[in-house]
């Protein structure tokens, strides 16, 4: 039990290390930027179900004597703590995904109360399909600057409602 602890603890650990990076101070690119990612995250997460379920159903042996895991007090893993350390090392990074695309459903939902169901199309078209703004602005009967005008708009609010005061600046 103490072994399991530690591999989550180290997973955990190492997982925040790797992605721990300072915001950036372009807020309306970063906004941008997890706007593009959102499909891609989708595709992550069942990819990330299946592999956990892979990895669950995966008959676990020792193959090779050569690399050797050890655990805390210099205690040598067995094969299923070894998994069960593959089968976590997946989950936060499935349950990371989750967080980012329900905070991105969440703003998306706050956006379509105050901007009306039009505005999260908009940006559901050039962000999670990328459809090309002067196909928008001919399927809306506006002009491309329009469009662009609009999607500007739009992506300064979700920076506003993801990053808060630090995007004013």
């Amino acid at each position: 039990m103490d072994n399991k602890k530690l591999i989550h603890d180290t997973v955990v650990a190492t997982l925040a290390a790797l992605n721990s990076q300072p915001k950036p101070q372009d807020c309306y690119k970063a906004t941008e930027a997890r706007l593009y990612a959102y499909s891609t995250l989708r595709a992550n997460i069942e990819q990330y179900k299946l592999d956990i379920r892979d990895l669950k159903a995966e008959r676990v042996t020792e193959k090779s004597k050569d690399i050797t895991c050890w655990g805390g007090a210099s205690s040598r893993l067995t094969p299923e703590e070894k998994q069960q350390a593959r089968i976590m090392a997946v989950e936060v990074k499935l349950a990371r995904d989750q967080a980012e695309v329900a905070k991105i459903n969440r703003i998306l939902d706050r956006l379509e109360i105050s901007e009306g169901t039009d505005a999260v199309d908009i940006i559901r078209q050039a962000y999670f399909f990328c459809v090309p703004l002067d196909d928008i602005a001919l399927h809306e009967g506006v002009s491309l600057s329009t469009i662009q005008r609009r999607r500007t708009r739009l992506v300064r609010q979700l920076a506003l409602m993801l990053y808060g005061a630090e995007a004013l600046m």
